[in-house]
């Protein structure tokens, strides 16, 4: 089945970037030089920090303002169907095809492209990409030869390490040179902790219209914990729990007790008894070098899947299709559950709380999504070498020797 462009809208809604540290005065001086000129963007940072908020404050600061802006995740769309998805096709190119279709480099003619997580697209397109770049020229799947020349300005992102991408040879370093002609890099959240405030008032505030309820208030001892907290999914997770605060109706004070429990984890509860200064007193906590090292989102998700018994199809598999997580966090997380069930995928649906019956489903999903792990390298690991988080994948277990039947 083809994938419907009603999910991919040509982008008009404009928001911005909010915080008070100089790390966000930084980053906003820089998008405005970006808007000044048609050069590439290349958008860097982890995943839900805002890279494609940043995309459209360049273009809507842009003489390219009142044109198109169409934004596409290059992960969202299965590679088979994504050059016909940027470029187009010509009737009857491929089953399906009924009639010819322009792509959405062709929509965005005159405005801008926003290629979200371009570092996530197969060799082949990226060369077919790196021929855009060069020449302005699109050919449609299905087409003889090139049709069109378009003025489209590009602006990509990414939240993988592009330079070491190329040392290994997954990503190609004249498209890199191509794109980063502006290279603006994004902060994570836990870089600028006094911005926090802000963001979660913000947040609430705009939350509490949408569900017409009072604005709450925030305890200083939960604003310490929220401010201590390491913020993994940046502020995409910060905004996710700010409205799930509202839903869930805490009422005008919102305390300690209230907080998310991945917020209340034991990482967050030891950030939050170290000594404060002056200016964790008001408000936002000191970090130091000895701070420890932020947690990854897989090892986050991993922890609500294993500890509070979370399910897998609510917090990996929705927040994946709606671009919250990339493939390689879901690699990182089916590698983290392989290394707990010596490579047994069915032990691992068991581990992520999913039923037996979605075993096929589990796996289809993740072929689908290019997202498999290999298994037979976990094999070889024994029970004493891996922690086992839960008794039911202890060694007594009658299936702990259970080998997976792949399909």
């Amino acid at each position: 089945m083809r994938a419907s462009t009603a999910s991919l809208p040509v982008v008009k809604r404009i928001d911005t970037l909010i915080g008070v540290s100089p790390a966000m005065h930084a980053l906003r001086v820089e998008i405005e030089h970006a808007a000044r000129c048609d050069a590439k963007v290349l958008l860097t940072g982890e995943s839900g920090v805002g890279k494609e908020i940043a995309s459209r404050m360049i273009h809507a600061n842009s003489a390219r303002a009142q044109m198109p802006m169409v934004a596409i995740n290059c992960v969202g769309i299965p590679d088979a169907l994504l050059e016909s998805e940027l470029f187009g096709h010509m009737r009857g190119s491929f089953t399906g095809a009924h009639r010819d279709r322009a792509g959405l480099l062709e929509m965005a003619n005159g405005g801008t492209v926003f290629l979200d997580e371009i570092g996530e697209m197969d060799p082949r397109m990226q060369a077919l990409v790196l021929r855009f770049l060069e020449t302005g020229e699109i050919q449609r799947v299905g087409a003889e030869r090139p049709q069109h020349r378009l003025d489209v300005r590009v602006i990509a992102a990414t939240n993988r390490d592009l330079p070491a991408d190329i040392a290994t040879g997954a990503f190609r370093e004249d498209l890199y040179y191509r794109l980063n002609v502006i290279d603006i890099s994004i902060p994570p959240l836990r870089s600028h902790r006094e911005d926090i405030p802000v963001l979660l008032d913000h947040y609430l505030r705009r939350y509490s219209h949408q569900h017409a309820v009072p604005v709450p208030t925030i305890t200083a001892d939960a604003m310490r914990w929220i401010t201590s907290y390491e913020w993994p999914g940046n502020v995409r997770e910060l905004k996710n729990a700010a409205e799930r605060l509202i839903v869930r109706r805490c009422g005008t004070v919102i305390a300690l007790a209230d907080l998310p429990a991945v917020v209340r984890d034991r990482s967050a509860a030891a950030a939050a008894q170290r000594p404060r200064t002056d200016s964790v007193a008001a408000g936002t906590p000191a970090t130091s070098a000895a701070e420890p090292a932020a947690r990854s989102v897989a090892d986050t998700i991993f922890d609500r899947l294993v500890q509070q018994r979370e399910s897998f199809w609510s917090i990996v598999y929705l927040p994946f299709m709606v671009r919250d997580l990339t493939r390689s966090d879901l690699r990182m997380l089916i590698t983290r559950g392989l290394e707990q069930t010596s490579g047994n995928y069915k032990m691992l649906v068991e581990l992520f709380n999913m039923d037996k019956a979605d075993y096929k489903r589990f796996l289809n999903f993740l072929r689908k999504q290019d997202c498999q792990v290999p298994y037979a390298k976990f094999r070889a690991l024994r029970p004493r070498d891996r922690m086992v988080p839960d008794a039911r994948l202890a060694p007594s277990h009658p299936t702990a020797n259970a080998h997976v039947v792949e399909h």
